[in-house]
């Protein structure tokens, strides 16, 4: 079993692919494989991985086609497919450094008999080699900070970082996406995971050069919860569960949950008997906001 699955999800990238498949082969350590799912492109996907294969490589590439089913349920199938021990998900617009996988695995050895640290995680930064937000986290620059993944921002690590999940841990927590939508916030998981008490082992190194792309997730997310609004609510219910929320967060939270709910037509599940108090107290609020995001979307184009 290899330690590591690279796992990229994607859609209409050939023109990208190469960089990382090329950033891939300069590696020093190759205790890896690297999984890749195309959500049913329609460019030269399929091309560029028959000729991927064609070539001599330290590591093994596997590749699947399926008609387009958004990022998450691909997500949800990487997971099931992978065969290393942690899972890296590596978007097709981010290539990585020289000594990306060695940084890894050194990382991994050091936390892989504590079951409470069931991630690594380093920088994901711009061609100039600056964070993406900007700032650089509040780490010693040789150590390390063991934080949850609610626990990012007071060490400025609310950004998108480059993170190795161990698989046990993944694979007792699906991904989920409401059943008429493509996609909900990844940190629905990742939140949770955090409330049971896990956390991720951070250091300050950059590991990935990311160059987002027009038409990508993150550019587009002001669209995402227009598209998505019960993938949004689940994520706006599972912040009542955040013991780090005070009482006034949960209340917005719960305001928002109701306005997605109205825009998705399903009420219903707002209505659900866990946080009854905090879901009153949000209801007349919730409805105010519910006709504030129709005037938004309606004015976003929506």
């Amino acid at each position: 079993m290899v330690k590591l699955t690279i796992f990229t999800a994607t859609y209409n990238r050939a023109h990208l692919l190469p960089r990382l498949f090329k950033s891939l082969k300069r590696q020093g350590c190759f205790d890896f494989e690297w999984l890749v799912i195309d959500d049913g492109s329609v460019d030269k996907t399929t091309d560029l991985f028959e000729d991927f294969l064609k070539e001599e490589l330290p590591f093994s590439i596997r590749f699947y086609t399926q008609e387009n089913q958004g990022l998450i349920r691909t997500l949800n199938s990487g997971i099931s497919l992978a065969k290393g021990c942690y899972l890296i998900k590596m978007d097709s617009d981010d290539y990585v450094m020289d000594d990306f996988v060695e940084n890894i695995c050194r990382w991994i050895d050091e936390i892989d008999s504590n079951k409470k640290i069931y991630a690594v995680g380093g920088l994901r930064v711009t061609a100039q080699g600056m964070p993406l937000k900007g700032e650089w986290p509040i780490i010693p620059k040789e150590g390390y900070v063991d934080a949850s993944d609610i626990e990012r921002k007071q060490y400025n690590l609310d950004a998108d970082m480059t993170e190795a999940w161990r698989l046990e841990v993944l694979r007792r927590y699906p991904f989920p996406v409401w059943p008429t939508e493509k996609f909900a916030p990844e940190q629905i998981v990742t939140h949770q995971i955090a409330i049971e008490g896990y956390k991720i082992r951070w250091r300050a190194v950059p590991l990935t050069i990311c160059e987002y792309q027009e038409g990508g997730l993150t550019l587009g997310a002001s669209t995402l919860e227009k598209k998505n609004p019960m993938g949004y609510a689940m994520m706006y219910e599972q912040q009542l569960d955040r013991p780090d929320f005070s009482l006034q967060k949960k209340i917005c939270s719960a305001m928002n949950m109701f306005a997605l709910t109205m825009i998705g037509r399903t009420p219903s599940y707002y209505f659900k008997n866990k946080h009854k108090v905090i879901k009153l107290l949000a209801f007349i609020p919730g409805i105010l906001l519910f006709f504030r995001r129709i005037k938004q979307f309606v004015s976003n184009g929506g």
